[in-house]
């Protein structure tokens, strides 16, 4: 159940911070936030350093529009950012403890935490445990966020791998290689389905589909025998084959990548290279679809502050944007359902999914 608290405490003050790996379009929902607590409520917001390491550890700046000027543009985060827990503190408990001693001494109303599934599970903890007053709002490049239908980041790093695939397909084309693109997206296959999708890959191995290394071999051949002399494979990094997930071991990342790029050159009869766009996925200018996003997400936060509704992530829910509880946000990453539109055409229009 969303919660609303109470609160009269004048001037009203509003924590900030960035958590987890950086993205893109940090910076546009933090110049919203900024600008919506500032120039429309008179707030007073305070930027946390390093994420929750610098609410830990009370390291912060006031934030004012002038800081937010003009950085919608720039990737990264302006606060930093940074995992875990300070140095300086030992058990989780202490940690949400501490964090909880530095937002009364700083007198906060609301404290409002970007960031991927761990902010997400850590913001819960603060509300349930230390009795904060939290709203977050969805970010990664993964989008494997539940209660959202999307998170921002995402669109950039799709971007950014379809312009890599545009540029493999010239090299692949003048060398008649077998060209593999390794994505990011941890064990979600959003990032490889939509970018697969962008660039006109001809196979595309997700997570969520266990491949076949004979299927792989029959669809690189196929491009052959259709006058095709090369092929572009997206792999997710947490892609596995159908004999490594029968074990039900743990997925290693990359492992996908590296076996494919030793077997296939033998038993596909080609030259194969491997591309691993790694942590370029997460960096550069965020696209206008995100900026748009973060934006948006970020106004409504603040909305929400002031209707004082707390215990919630920001989501978006097809064409809107709504507060959904902390306690349905965690867990298990949110996969590509088989029958969502990427996948399904993707099989259409003959992409091969390894299966």
């Amino acid at each position: 159940m969303i919660e609303h608290t109470r609160s009269h405490q004048q001037p009203r003050r509003i924590g900030l911070l960035t958590a987890g790996g950086d993205c893109q379009a940090l910076n546009p929902a933090l110049r919203a936030l900024t600008l919506g607590a500032c120039v429309t409520h008179d707030w007073e917001v305070y930027g946390f350093k390093d994420g929750y390491l610098g609410l830990q550890e009370g390291r912060f700046k006031r934030l004012t529009p002038a800081h937010v000027a003009g950085i919608q543009g720039i990737g990264g985060t302006i606060l930093g950012t940074g995992r875990g827990q300070s140095g300086s503190v030992g058990s989780i408990d202490e940690a949400v403890e501490r964090c909880r001693e530095v937002y009364d001494d700083l007198g906060l109303s609301t404290l409002i935490c970007l960031g991927g599934d761990g902010t997400q599970r850590f913001a819960r903890r603060l509300h349930e445990q230390a009795g904060l007053n939290i709203i977050t709002l969805p970010k990664t490049i993964d989008n494997d966020i539940r209660g959202t239908d999307v998170t921002f980041g995402f669109d950039t790093a799709t971007h950014i791998a379809a312009e890599a695939i545009d540029r493999l397909h010239t090299t692949a084309s003048s060398h008649h290689r077998v060209m593999l693109l390794e994505v990011m997206g941890r064990n979600a296959g959003w990032l490889a389905a939509a970018s697969a999708l962008a660039g006109g890959a001809d196979v595309a191995l997700l997570p969520e589909i266990p491949y076949r290394l004979d299927r792989v071999v029959d669809a690189v051949k196929d491009d052959v025998s259709r006058g095709r002399s090369y092929s572009i494979v997206v792999i997710a990094e947490g892609a596995v084959s159908e004999e490594r997930a029968a074990t039900g071991a743990p997925v290693r990342l990359h492992s996908a990548a590296m076996e494919l790029v030793e077997q296939l050159p033998e038993l596909a009869a080609a030259e194969v290279r491997l591309t691993s766009l790694g942590h370029v996925m997460r960096g550069g200018s965020p696209t206008s679809t995100d900026r748009i996003l973060a934006s948006q997400l970020g106004a409504r936060a603040i909305e929400l502050a002031e209707a004082e509704v707390y215990g919630v992530m920001v989501s978006v829910q097809g064409a809107e944007l709504k507060p959904v509880p902390l306690t349905e946000v965690g867990g298990e990453p949110r996969s590509v359902p088989l029958d969502h539109p990427l996948i399904t055409s993707l099989r259409a229009i003959g992409t091969a999914l390894g299966n």
